[in-house]
């Protein structure tokens, strides 16, 4: 499957459809699409390996303040009759179901929003290609974990004339290496061009940190503890944050985890810069609505919350103006900015503290004061004068986002790690994020 023959079958079918639509209606499109390798690891051999390729598109149907939507599986290959009829058939149950609809009280009008076209290649490998590398630099530990890679396809169209196409390759490589009594260290490499020299970078750090592991476990009292939060652990905090945090009407309603920016004027560290950056190439700039997001706008900078995501539905029902965000308000594509803290001297101006390379389990403990609970993860070590002294136990935080990017932040690194989103519930998602490490003074553990 092609990735221009998705992009043709689409503007065919997108064709067909506005040709059938009655004078009142206005109907817009989107079609997803991907052609995935996946290839699953144990005991540092393949276990299973399988290409998943499949294209969706999803019709909206508008007419007098009314919608309604419908998603429908597309066939690989060519556009043929059944294809076209398919289409043309879920036009037809889109208009039952309107009949039986209320009108809406925030409804979005549909607008022309332009066109773009925007393909992102990337550098990826073949099955045997990344056999190769991946078996030959782990015969000497125990490896776990799964290998995502593969084209993605976005379209947007609408019956005014609007018309957006995206593709891009990318991949990730999550995987755990494990100690003969099971003890784990998590890693992941992930991008969009495989290079086997940061790979094999990457795998000897993690090899690195397992031989640590077979140290005893040192168990720490509860308490404030000066923390590195290395990249992964930075991207998890910014996961539960973008559950709401992003939100312009999850602020107007209130719930949402800024509130005390809002009513007290609080700032952030200046050293804490976080944007929407679609750059990153992981993920299309345009939304359901087709709408065309700034390719980089700051949610933070330097400290100052500058901008909310807005939808067009928000906007409607707050009479705010739209940054043509998607409906769920949350950053696509996330980029925190590096800092100054070299990687060498991670450890040294650490000096006593713990060592973050995980968290897991995260959540909100209280959503409107910012407060934010999680657990700890695989390998996370105790840190005496520069040294890494052995791996801890389990500890449970419960921190604020006003403390982590805030009071408490001490230094961010000068380098930041991306990560692809590893979301593959019915299909794969696109997007991902940048993080840096940050270097946080006390960091709160509850239990």
């Amino acid at each position: 499957m092609e990735s221009f023959s998705m992009e043709k079958l689409f503007n065919q079918i997108s064709e067909s459809l506005f040709a059938n639509l009655n004078s009142n209606e206005q109907l817009n499109l989107n079609f997803s699409g991907e052609d995935t390798l996946f290839i699953r690891f144990n005991k540092s051999k393949v276990r299973q390996s399988t290409a998943v390729k499949q294209m969706a598109l999803s019709l909206t149907l508008k007419t007098d303040r009314k919608e309604t939507e419908m998603t429908f599986p597309l066939s690989e290959g060519p556009l043929n009759k059944d294809a076209e009829a398919g289409a043309l058939s879920c036009l037809d149950l889109l208009r039952e179901r309107l009949g039986t609809l209320d009108q809406l009280p925030f409804f979005v009008a549909m607008e022309n929003n332009g066109q773009s076209h925007s393909v992102h290649k990337g550098a990826l490998m073949t099955f045997d290609e990344y056999l190769d590398v991946i078996t030959s630099e782990s015969t000497a530990v125990d490896l776990a974990g799964i290998l995502v890679s593969g084209n993605l396809a976005k379209g947007n169209a609408n019956s005014l004339g609007q018309q957006h196409w995206f593709e891009s390759a990318s991949f990730c490589f999550d995987y755990s290496l494990y100690t003969e009594k099971e003890k784990a260290v998590k890693a992941s490499y992930s991008g969009t061009k495989f290079n086997r020299e940061a790979f094999g970078a990457n795998l000897n750090e993690a090899k690195e940190n397992l031989k640590i592991m077979s140290i005893p476990n040192r168990v720490l009292p509860p308490g404030k503890y000066k923390c590195y939060l290395a990249p992964a652990a930075v991207n998890e905090i910014l996961g539960i944050f973008n559950h709401g945090g992003p939100s312009y009407s999850g602020l107007k309603r209130g719930n949402s985890p800024l509130q005390k920016i809002e009513n007290e004027g609080i700032q952030l560290s200046e050293m804490f810069t976080l944007s929407e950056d679609f750059s990153l190439g992981l993920h299309p700039s345009f939304n359901n609505e087709g709408e065309v997001a700034a390719s980089h706008m700051p949610i933070f900078n330097k400290g100052i919350l500058e901008n909310l995501l807005t939808s067009s539905r928000s906007a409607v029902e707050f009479n705010a103006v739209s940054n043509q965000s998607n409906e769920s308000e949350g950053l696509r594509s996330a980029v925190i900015n590096t800092g100054e803290l070299g990687k060498a001297d991670i450890l040294k101006t650490l000096d006593n503290g713990i060592y973050i390379s995980n968290l897991h389990y995260l959540n909100w403990s209280d959503v409107t004061k910012g407060r934010i609970t999680g657990m700890t993860r695989f390998a996370c070590f105790l840190v005496e004068n520069g040294k890494v002294i052995a791996p801890i136990k389990d500890l449970r935080f419960d921190e604020t986002i006003f403390n982590i990017w805030g009071n408490n932040l001490l230094a961010v690194t000068d380098f930041a790690e991306t990560e692809v989103s590893t979301n593959t519930y019915f299909s794969r998602s696109a997007g991902g994020t940048k993080c840096p490490g940050l270097l946080v003074d006390n960091f709160s553990f509850t239990l």
